[in-house]
């Protein structure tokens, strides 16, 4: 996709241009993308015009235009995807199977694109871990059309996976086999450092408590890297018919701390918050058997241990602002609730047989 906000549609630059500064240029941009003296990029031109064709989303023919970046047999929508997000996903069935069609609006950086799209290949494509991508007629695995970035998928037979021991428990046992994969480049985009995190909360009450805990929190640039989901939970996986875990929505997935994955789910999923009482509880059944599912009867340190926990803490603090100002304190609230189960989740662990601290 050619970026037009700085590269015209007669393949000028208006940075810098005299033309453009001294108000001879009657611009093409300007001029609906005609070109008046530039008649030999005529397909520089048809290029904007495409790019700038308004897109309607439940429009068939808008679609249809996408779609025929792809080798499709009778491709047709059959049902279009959580319409109040910015991000648009169809069921697409053709003659010859089912396909999700995904795009992403134009002002996501072409980069985290290539980045997904990768992360797609590697875990999808290669290893058979989440859905396939499949390559258009000029051999691309995603397209721009439209002002927006499109791939297609595979659409996976088979159900979402719920919050369940025994779908934590698959769940996890997938993502140490994921973690285990080798020959993946590219860094995850999550920001690992915690460093960013001390300008946050300047001015409330608990800043002092909030520094104190991520003094405490390691470096997580420095450990153990492999290839990561960065937000592991039942939302994000589907089962497939024939019982093997597929995970889905890899925006974010690349090489990163194993420590920040297996800490997401502990303190985000598994404390459940009643936003009417305030009330909070801990699902250890499901972190005993997330746990169970990713360390089988390999005995677990404490070291180990703290490490996750520090990874569900910093994990848990990245979403802090997220949500807006008015959910800090009840985010802040639902850290500490916690944090206050990690000892006893602990010895919960060296009770079950498979787990025996050192």
């Amino acid at each position: 996709m050619i970026d037009f906000t700085t590269t015209t549609a007669c393949g000028e630059c208006c940075i810098g241009c005299s033309k453009k500064e001294d108000g001879s240029c009657p611009g093409c941009i300007q001029a609906e993308g005609k070109v008046p003296d530039a008649i030999h990029l005529t397909e520089l031109r048809e290029e904007y015009i495409k790019q700038h064709a308004s897109f309607d989303p439940d429009k068939a023919e808008c679609i249809e235009r996408v779609l025929s970046h792809w080798e499709l047999e009778n491709p047709g929508i059959e049902n279009r995807y959580h319409e109040d997000s910015e991000r648009l996903i169809y069921r697409v069935t053709t003659a010859s199977g089912t396909y999700l069609l995904k795009g992403f609006p134009g002002t996501t950086p072409e980069t985290r694109i290539q980045g997904n799209v990768q992360a797609h290949l590697f875990l999808g494509n290669e290893h058979g871990m989440a859905p396939v991508l499949y390559p258009t007629k000029s051999g691309e695995y995603y397209v721009g059309d439209s002002g927006y970035w499109f791939y297609l998928m595979e659409y996976i037979n088979g159900r979402q996976m719920e919050e369940t021991p025994e779908d934590e428990y698959k769940l996890a046992r997938e993502t140490r086999i994921m973690h285990a994969l080798r020959g993946y480049g590219l860094k995850s985009p999550l920001t690992q450092s915690k460093e960013r995190y001390y300008s946050w909360f300047r001015n409330l009450d608990f800043v002092k408590e909030f520094d104190e805990i991520l003094d405490s929190i390691p470096d997580f640039d420095t450990q153990d890297q492999c290839f990561v989901h960065t937000d592991i939970g039942p939302h994000n996986a589907m089962l497939r018919e024939n019982g093997d875990v597929a995970f889905i929505d890899l925006d974010d997935a690349g090489i990163g701390s194993r420590y920040l994955d297996l800490g997401w789910p502990l303190i985000m999923q598994f404390v459940k918050f009643n936003h009417e009482t305030e009330e909070m509880t801990y699902r250890f059944d499901l972190a005993l058997a997330f746990l169970k599912g990713y360390y089988g009867r390999e005995n677990i340190s404490r070291e180990e241990y703290d490490l996750v926990f520090h990874g569900a803490v910093q994990m848990h603090i990245s979403y802090m602002q997220s949500y807006g100002p008015y959910a800090v304190d009840s985010l802040w609230k639902i850290l500490k609730f916690g944090m206050k189960q990690k000892e006893a989740l602990w010895e919960m662990m060296n009770q079950e047989t498979t787990y025996q601290s050192k």
